[in-house]
């Protein structure tokens, strides 16, 4: 057999050897897009059918993807290699037969439970987009692939997250050393400039036990794992020589704009190195593994904070934290633990909190976490709750720690937010960095979704092996959630009272104006409705511009009609509209005595839709006032109840009276 090596890239090479080494097991091929892993397997696994007659079953996850992806590789693979001729293709059942040899090339997904049971008949699997595999599923393969010499697994795929099952199960537990990238065939050298990746490495030799003798004996490397990225693929860049290959100057033009507007998807898939592909959708949106993290140090000067999640699935939540007050605040993250089975018990992961803090010897610890942690529980004979039994437990530990686990929560979608201000800049004096080796809490910040509400989505995933469903994200960036809202308490307050996570923010914040500046106003309108929700609520808007200022407002217990009287007496402007049910129509009449321009209007059958319809407006055209917000104990709550409210929710009064305010100034062209 004769290979023309303007075939091949670097992998092809280096696959051609590899793939007639018995010794070698697992070949693993990982790095970023467009380096050519999956299309160079396809070209030498039709160069090895033709060679040996093994039989080779090539696998994806979902076997619906593999018509239009790697089965379409290898007939293209085929022709450019000018061998299409030696093999037929069966479109209909996805198989490639070599017409020499009658060895065959079986394409299925691990949904085709009788291609998992036959494996043991093949030389070689492939599985290509590895990550989308699960442990057991791999664990599976390796099993029943047995019985033959020189059997092996080919995987190749992207590495997009550094928690990932194969970084943890397969990269992290073996010791690597780098192998020469040097190539011979029929004992000729190829070019180094023909087999340059980015790196390529193989394990180390392990002792194992002879079953059948008995005897301890050398088991050789057996797991080669090679890296490339698209400047190994010479149909990107071109050949060294510039004689063949392709230059794809529009895809080398994508990476460039990658690597400067999005330098995560870069670092994955141009790169090929560990990472968290964004999707634009995270809950922590403004978090960046550039800017929020560094390498951090243990601070003795300083106490430490731990926050908790009590979830035990898939592992109890806890990380470390240090604040620094100088010229600010400044929120470190300085480790975590994510306490699996066996020690997602609530006092086994309570002894490692405390054997970690022991290491630090903190002068003072503070306890944060979830409020519900304080609920008691059936596991405790005393039916303790978990929170009573961790600070039980780390006392028995040496520990002391002081409780400031809030009574509730902080909202979600609030608090997310907030910390999204932070990490944004916008907010001066406060900053948030976390220590990069805290990867699995990175992972969950930069992984973990936002709902439809804004609140954070725990996507369920299920063990195939307990059958347990679980949430998988979200735990660790709870407890990222806690502790900042309870440091800086003050500052979340205040953020609250300006910020909106839905209706009538612009631009993510609700807007105000400087109540010492003079302004001219040309209307001024009172808005009241007596009786919304068993609550009186009025709004006094002034017209400036094409901007209306909420000078003041009034949310209350619905009071006696003299009560209602006096408030509107007290607060009103150039005309009066009380929007109520026809039993205050008498009231509204008596009461221009006192406010002759006092109007009532019919109350409107669906709050909700005129509340929809006018929240544009709010945006583009309403300022509030800021004084009255930090002086003012009820304008700071007519705002609670605007910011609380969602469609269908109770917290609708405000909502209602401001809505009604709009309808009618729009209504009548103010």
């Amino acid at each position: 057999m004769q290979i023309n090596y303007k075939k091949l890239n670097p992998l092809g090479f280096h696959l051609l050897k590899l793939l007639q080494d018995t010794a070698i097991r697992l070949i693993i091929l990982f790095g970023g897009s467009s380096s050519g892993k999956s299309y160079s397997v396809a070209q030498l696994i039709l160069i090895m059918t033709l060679h040996d007659g093994g039989n080779t079953l090539v696998m994806r996850k979902v076997g619906a993807t593999i018509s239009k992806t790697i089965y379409e590789d290898f007939k293209v693979a085929a022709k450019q290699l000018g061998i299409s001729r030696l093999f037929k293709f069966k479109d209909g059942i996805r198989q490639i037969v070599c017409c020499t040899n009658g060895a065959r090339i079986d394409f299925g997904g691990l949904d085709d439970p009788e291609k998992i049971k036959g494996i043991s008949n093949y030389k070689r699997v492939v599985l290509d987009e590895w990550s989308e595999f699960d442990s057991e599923d791999f664990k599976q393969v390796r099993k029943r692939l047995r019985g033959k010499i020189g059997q092996q697994i080919i995987t190749t795929f992207n590495p997009i997250k550094e928690t990932h099952w194969i970084k943890r199960e397969v990269f992290d537990v073996e010791k690597w050393h780098d192998i020469p990238m040097e190539i011979e065939i029929a004992d000729k050298p190829i070019p180094a400039e023909l087999t340059a990746v980015k790196s390529i490495r193989i394990n180390e030799p392990k002792m194992i036990l002879n079953p059948r003798t008995g005897d301890v004996e050398e088991h050789a490397p057996d797991t080669v794992v090679i890296q490339s990225t698209y400047l190994n693929n010479f149909w990107v860049v071109g050949s060294p020589d510039g004689t063949y290959g392709y230059y794809d100057e529009q895809c080398i033009a994508d990476f460039e704009k990658d690597r400067i507007n999005d330098p995560d998807y870069y670092n994955v898939y141009a790169l090929g190195e560990w990472g968290v592909i964004r999707t634009g959708s995270e809950f922590f949106s403004s978090f960046s593994r550039g800017r929020h993290t560094r390498k951090l140090c243990y601070d003795p000067s300083l106490p430490i904070h731990i926050s908790v999640d009590s979830n035990v699935l898939p592992y109890i939540s806890v990380t470390y934290w240090q604040v620094s007050t100088d010229g600010g605040y400044c929120i470190r993250q300085i480790g975590e633990t994510c306490a699996s089975t066996p020690d997602n018990t609530v006092r086994k992961s309570a002894r490692l909190v405390a054997a970690r803090l022991r290491e630090l010897s903190p002068e003072k610890v503070y306890l944060h976490g979830d409020a519900s942690t304080r609920a008691a529980n059936n596991i405790d004979d005393e039916k303790r709750s978990f929170l009573d039994l961790f600070i039980d437990t780390l006392h028995k530990e040496g520990v002391e720690v002081e409780d400031c686990v809030s009574r509730k929560n902080p909202s979600v979608p609030m608090s997310g937010e907030f910390i999204n201000a932070i990490f944004d800049g916008i907010l001066p004096g406060l900053e948030i960095i976390i220590d990069e080796g805290c990867k699995t809490s990175i992972e969950d910040y930069m992984s973990v979704q936002k709902d439809v509400n804004g609140a954070i989505l725990k996507t369920k995933v299920k063990n195939k092996i307990t059958m347990q469903t679980y949430e998988e994200h979200g735990h660790l960036s709870d407890t990222f959630r806690y502790v900042c809202c309870d440091v800086l308490r003050e500052q979340f307050l205040s953020f609250s009272n300006r910020r909106k996570r839905n209706l009538y923010a612009r631009d993510g914040t609700i807007h105000f104006y400087n109540p010492d500046t003079e302004c001219r106003y040309a209307r001024d309108i009172v808005y009241a409705m007596p009786n919304v929700n068993g609550k009186f609520a009025l709004v006094h808007g002034r017209l400036c511009g094409d901007k209306w200022h909420i000078a003041d407002v009034a949310l209350r217990e619905t009071s006696s009609t003299d009560e209602i009287r006096d408030m509107l007496i007290k607060s009103q402007g150039g005309q009066t509209i009380i929007e109520c049910a026809p039993a205050y129509f008498r009231f509204v009449r008596e009461l221009r005595k006192d406010i002759p321009n006092a109007r009532a209007l019919n109350e409107t059958a669906d709050i909700d839709r005129r509340i929809a319809a006018t929240s544009d407006f709010v945006k583009n055209h309403l300022l509030f006032n800021e004084r009255q917000l930090n002086d003012n104990a009820e304008y700071s709550t007519f705002m609670s109840n605007l910011l609380d409210y969602n469609p269908g929710s109770e917290s609708k009064e405000a909502s209602a009276v401001l809505s009604g305010f709009i309808q009618f100034v729009v209504k009548f062209d103010f």
